[in-house]
């Protein structure tokens, strides 16, 4: 009997412990935040926001200009107040293109870059099939424009996620092409 005592004191410390930290990870994963950059589309006809997010912190969206019908590229950098615009490349120069920028110290072939620095607090972009919106990332390229409607309201700006936010939002690169869940 004498045998037993210290034993059932054993698997009662060590499972107090068990709970214990179970307890403590459960409350530090709550409270830990991970900058995210998120991505929101506004819903169309009383349908919800489609969001994702991503976690790396430089991106680039690219597109068809609309008028010189040429790819446009600009190349992002989350802060934790905002986006940083660093470059812009483009295959054509039209009217309303910057030039009076610094040249970009990497240039593309075929592009002619721009060095822009300028900070923005969020970005509303409004993306179409015409356009082909693309949000590049890590070694993900989010074809935007085939997720959403014809002239949808995309909303980009940089967050902070717990753990439960980022379990019960997607990835963007694993939304389905057809924007279904």
């Amino acid at each position: 009997m004498t045998n037993k005592q210290p034993n059932n004191s054993l698997w009662l410390s060590t499972g107090a412990a068990f709970i214990a930290a179970l307890v403590f990870f459960t409350l530090w994963m709550g409270v830990i935040l991970q900058p995210v950059v998120e991505v929101r589309v506004a819903g169309v006809e009383d349908a919800d926001d489609t969001v994702c997010y991503f976690v790396e912190p430089d991106f680039q969206l690219r597109w068809i200009h609309s008028v010189e019908k040429q790819w446009w590229e600009e190349q992002y950098q989350r802060k934790s107040d905002g986006l940083l615009l660093t470059t812009t490349y483009f295959e054509a120069f039209g009217a309303g293109t910057p030039s009076t920028e610094m040249l970009a110290p990497v240039q593309k072939p075929g592009y002619l870059g721009y060095q822009i620095n300028e900070k923005l607090p969020n970005l509303n972009w409004v993306v179409s099939r015409l356009t082909k919106g693309e949000i590049d990332y890590g070694d993900h390229r989010v074809l935007i424009h085939q997720l959403v409607p014809d002239y949808s309201e995309v909303t980009i700006m940089p967050k902070m996620y717990g753990f439960i936010d980022r379990f019960n939002k997607d990835f963007c690169h694993d939304i389905p092409s057809d924007g279904s869940r």
